[in-house]
């Protein structure tokens, strides 16, 4: 830790002279005006997320411990602006990026924000924003945690880093035994207090859908096929399964890319946000907040990124009773081999594999697997409860 500081102190700053104006680096600094705010007062509890996944996955966590401590306030920060620009006007709290991890910028912060705890979402910790908190002695809590290996700033190979972290941290929360297995090995105490997924997906149950997609649904003459958090690869792939017997409903992961959705049709797609509803072979759905009530419509869902990096989030489509097919990097996500092995989630090696599952769907062989399907989400739902415990504990409540 003796280096790092001064290394992401001194890139920062040369960094915010030649970024270009549209970099990542840019767009955090001109969104923070947290330094020209009055500091918060009071019972602060500072919730950070990476993305809008792990935003959702601790918002029952963070709502519920304000409904039960209404003297306390929130804030919420964001690494990714895919979390920040959908969620920025978050009622229950305030919402900003999260500052960059140079000393100067974490010091200032941690004045302005004044947690009197804080929580991390998953897996996003930065060394300075942890180290700030260690030094004023911040209550600090990591929940839904999975640790398939140890994390990098656990490693004997950064041991100044390891003890910040460790000396910091009161709680890391993990999802399952194997999690904690592997903390143990690395010679940390965890604790399993399950996966907060399954309570943000069950609450999606009866979800409301929007008149216009009820509009859009009611003018196809085929079964409908949503494509969920779609990346390019996933439409590239799709367009050469056999899916004409659908009519398609792309739903981009990230809204910049949905002309690269379009090409991928060779651009003969209507458009929910220019078209009046109508029979279409492909529909593009550029829109925030809607993919959790299209797919009750659905009659087969495809869940977006495992011909990419890593399949999203599944459960989304599980507790409205779908059985989802998904590209082949599907590992990584605990939840997904339970569902593969349960015959409620089918990975895709290519196109073709694709094509034999919307036969299946087509047939009508996953009908009797919607109430098991959602059944399953809701029987793994609870987690939430016990951390919100585990955050009042933290700060003795």
């Amino acid at each position: 830790m003796v280096l790092y500081p001064v290394l992401t102190e001194l890139i920062f700053r040369t960094a915010r002279i030649f970024a270009p104006s549209k970099s990542w680096l840019a767009t955090v600094t001109s969104e923070n005006d947290w330094k020209h705010k009055k500091p918060h007062k009071g019972k602060v509890v500072w919730m950070h997320c990476a993305s809008l996944g792990e935003f959702e996955m601790g918002k029952p966590i963070l709502e519920g411990f304000l409904n039960r401590n209404p003297h306390w306030s929130g804030v919420v920060t964001f690494f990714s602006p895919s979390g920040y620009e959908p969620r920025k006007n978050y009622e229950r709290a305030t919402v900003h990026y999260l500052p960059v991890d140079a000393p100067s910028e974490v010091r200032q912060w941690l004045d302005y924000c004044n947690p009197s705890l804080a929580v991390f979402v998953r897996y996003d910790l930065w060394p300075n924003h942890i180290a700030g908190l260690n030094t004023s002695k911040v209550p600090t809590v990591v929940l839904g945690m999975s640790a398939p290996k140890t994390p990098w700033y656990l490693s004997p190979l950064f041991p100044l880093v390891r003890r910040t972290f460790v000396s910091a941290v009161q709680v890391w929360g993990v999802v399952d035994d194997r999690d904690a297995a592997t903390m143990s090995s690395a010679g940390v105490h965890s604790v399993v207090l399950g996966n907060p997924k399954y309570d943000y997906a069950a609450s999606l149950v009866d979800t409301a859908i929007p008149d216009k997609f009820i509009r859009w649904r009611a003018a196809q003459q085929k079964p409908i096929l949503v494509v969920g958090s779609a990346h390019e690869t996933d439409a590239i792939v799709l367009a050469q399964s056999v899916h004409s017997a659908y009519s398609v409903w792309l739903v981009p992961h990230d809204l910049k890319e949905a002309s690269k959705l379009s090409n991928a049709f060779n651009g003969k797609i209507s458009n929910s946000l220019t078209d009046e509803p109508q029979d279409t072979n492909v529909l593009l759905i550029p829109e925030f907040g809607v993919l959790r009530a299209l797919y009750t419509l659905a009659d087969a869902v495809i869940v977006g990124g495992g011909f990419g990096k890593a399949t999203h989030n599944v459960l989304e489509a599980t507790v409205q009773g779908k059985v989802a097919a998904c590209g082949p990097n599907w590992q990584s996500i605990p939840e997904n081999k339970s569902l593969v092995a349960e015959g409620l989630l089918h990975p895709a090696e290519n196109h073709t594999h694709w094509t034999g599952y919307l036969q299946k769907a087509l047939r009508g062989d996953f009908v009797q697997k919607e109430e098991q399907a959602r059944n399953w989400v809701l029987a793994h739902s609870g987690a939430c409860d016990t951390m919100i415990e585990t955050l009042e504990q933290a700060v003795e409540l």
